[in-house]
């Protein structure tokens, strides 16, 4: 690995005591402190130590956290016309998950100070036979991995033990694409001091190395082969130009890092330091001085004959008090009585006095805020009156996170380009201030509706994209066409109906429509009523054989066909649900006369659709005026 510049970092910070003129040492060195003691010598030991104090100081990590997702807004697309500004966006967030994983590097930038990542095309792996050339993909065939890197197995075509030639394809599966975060304790830096240039390389994992050795049949179809060639030369693997992005902390010119960022925590080391002294401190008060030590004594009497010390066997009184206490515990409620009184102190549990509570937050607020992170921030008490001057002192303090998201995704979208032969473009991140300067947005919409800046440009801090909303509102008028027109239609089949039924009780004074004044006296209220019956046809059963016009008269088919046709009518003019409940009572109280009602609904809709189709003939085609 590389080292941190000549010397390390503790060695630079310790040093000698303060001398006075005759070379003796009035006083110890302020800066040879016990945190200089835990200094990291190396850059292995930076990295270890910042992961360390990343995954063990939760205040830490979720301020850290928040300054990353305070700068994560919105993907905006640049140089690419509105359909291939879409065709990026949909691919960036929904396939690639671009602003999950920003945040998840931004983490790893703050934490080591560096995050890597490459983007993984998809590819399918096939096995080919040399002899006959039959091609399967890697997981169809069996094969036994060699030590020489060779996929040897019988081929199923031409029955011969053979070494498999390989052959690796690009796959059409955007699904499969993989955004890949590499852990800086594998890379290392080739570093041009003169040019600032780097090249990267990884040094592939033990544990990879032996499954791969192993023929392990997961890992021989999934990793890519020129890792493979590298294990098998036992070399490290190097990245190619443009192929890894590297986000780095940057530091001071004096400071040779070789090519490494280093995080921010280090200049706060001793202060995390100091921190986790006061919480160990809390950890011994918690463990000996929150609960009191409690202690129980004979009292002693006034006199000799009355000293329980002098009279009593201890043992025993010991014995009888634990038995009492564990009495006591089986049932609170229950009668305790000793022969001598017992005196009972509480020791210790002044713990909560002594806990440094509040020395732990000034220490913790002092180390966020020397690394640029305000407590108001990460303890989400932020006044409004303050927030527009706070955050933008807070923005300018992290100019690098803005830089390093918009560079990776220009960088993100070149290699998605050159992957599926798209044309180039350039993204970049909404700025933060502009999504939440509520002023701005004001002045912006104000500026649209006076047609100086476009709506696209005033919308955009809202999160509204103006080429999604003009498809809506495109969509909800479409809609709302299709159904005044299907509403102008049924409007239109009713008055047709209308004129027609109406023109055929002109036409037709003996059809059944023309009828139905004659029908009036057998229906009550719009009911159905049985001829000879006084109460609707929901109120009882129509007497057998009793006679239509009267109790007196014998029911014959002639008159039960009339008594439909009169019923249908009236039935027809009725709404749907009248209807419906009408003709279930009918049903239940007369199914033969609910029956042939049932054909005369349906032999007079008939006859009414006749009649419209003729009068339309007549007219020559033309329909009802609206």
């Amino acid at each position: 690995m590389n080292g941190l510049g000549d010397v390390g970092i503790a060695t630079r910070m310790t040093g000698a005591g303060h001398m006075g003129r005759t070379g003796r040492e009035f006083f110890p060195d302020p800066w040879l402190d016990m945190a200089s003691q835990e200094m990291p010598k190396s850059l292995m030991n930076v990295l270890q130590w910042a992961e360390f104090i990343w995954l063990t100081n939760g205040t830490y990590r979720m301020a850290c956290e928040r300054v990353v997702r305070y700068f994560l807004t919105k993907i905006e697309v640049l140089d690419a016309d509105d359909d291939q500004a879409e065709e990026y966006k949909d691919f960036l967030e929904n396939t690639l998950k671009a602003i999950d994983m920003l945040a998840l590097l931004g983490d790893d930038h703050l934490c080591y100070g560096n995050s890597f990542s490459s983007l993984l095309a998809p590819f399918d792996r096939f096995l080919a036979c040399p002899r006959c050339r039959l091609e399967r993909p890697i997981e169809r065939v069996i094969y036994e991995f060699t030590k020489d890197y060779q996929f040897k197995g019988l081929c199923p075509k031409c029955a011969k033990v053979v070494n498999f030639e390989r052959h690796d394809r690009k796959s059409n599966n955007d699904k499969e694409f993989k955004l890949i975060r590499w852990s800086p304790h594998y890379m290392l830096i080739q570093y041009n001091e003169i040019t600032h240039d780097c090249e990267y390389r990884y040094r592939i994992p033990e544990e990879v190395k032996r499954k791969v050795r192993a023929g392990d049949k997961f890992v021989l179809r999934t990793t890519p082969w020129e890792m493979i060639d590298a294990i098998q030369q036992d070399k490290l693997f190097r990245f190619d130009r443009d192929r890894i992005y590297h986000m780095k902390e940057p530091t001071l010119a004096g400071f040779r890092s070789m090519g490494w960022g280093i995080p921010r925590l280090i200049a706060n080391f001793k202060q995390a330091y100091y921190i986790q002294v006061l919480k160990r401190y809390n950890e011994a008060l918690a463990i000996d001085y929150i609960v009191p030590f409690r202690v129980m004594t004979p009292v002693a009497g006034n006199s000799r004959t009355a000293d329980p010390l002098l009279h009593q066997n201890l043992g025993s009184a010991r014995a009888q008090v634990m038995s009492m206490i564990a009495e006591h515990r089986r049932d609170p409620a229950t009668y305790h009585f000793l022969p001598f009184p017992m005196d009972y102190k509480a020791l210790g549990g002044e713990g909560a006095q002594m806990a440094t509570h509040e020395l732990i937050n000034a220490a913790t607020d002092e180390m966020l805020n020397a690394q640029g992170i305000p407590s108001d921030l990460y303890k989400g008490s932020l006044q409004l009156q303050v927030a527009p001057t706070a955050l933008r002192l807070f923005e300018r303090t992290w100019p690098q996170v803005v830089s390093n998201n918009n560079g990776w995704l220009c960088w993100i979208m070149q290699a998605v380009a050159s992957a599926k032969n798209w044309e180039p473009a350039r993204g970049r991140m909404q700025p933060v201030t502009l999504a939440d300067d509520m002023e701005k947005k004001q002045i912006l919409l104000q500026l649209a509706a006076a047609k100086e800046v476009s709506r696209t440009t005033a919308y955009g801090p809202f999160g509204i994209d103006m080429r999604d909303e003009l498809k809506r509102i495109y969509e909800e008028e479409r809609q709302k066409s299709e159904l005044e027109r299907e509403f102008q239609r049924e409007e239109a089949d009713r008055a047709q109906m209308e004129q027609t039924l109406a023109a055929v009780d002109q036409s037709n004074p003996g059809s059944p429509a023309g009828m139905a004044a004659q029908a009036a006296g057998g229906m009550q209220g719009g009911a159905p009523m049985a001829a000879g019956q006084g109460a609707p046809m929901g109120g009882g059963a129509m007497p057998q054989g009793a006679p239509a016009g009267g109790a007196g008269q014998q029911m014959t088919p002639q008159n039960m066909l009339m008594q439909a046709d009169q019923i249908a009518q009236q039935l027809l003019q009725m709404p749907y649900e009248a209807r419906k409940s009408q003709m279930l009572q009918l049903k239940r109280t007369d199914e033969a006369l609910h029956a042939l009602v049932k054909s005369k609904m349906e032999q007079q809709r008939g006859q009414a659709s006749a009649a419209g189709r003729q009068m339309l003939q007549q007219q020559g085609g033309a329909g009802p005026t609206m």
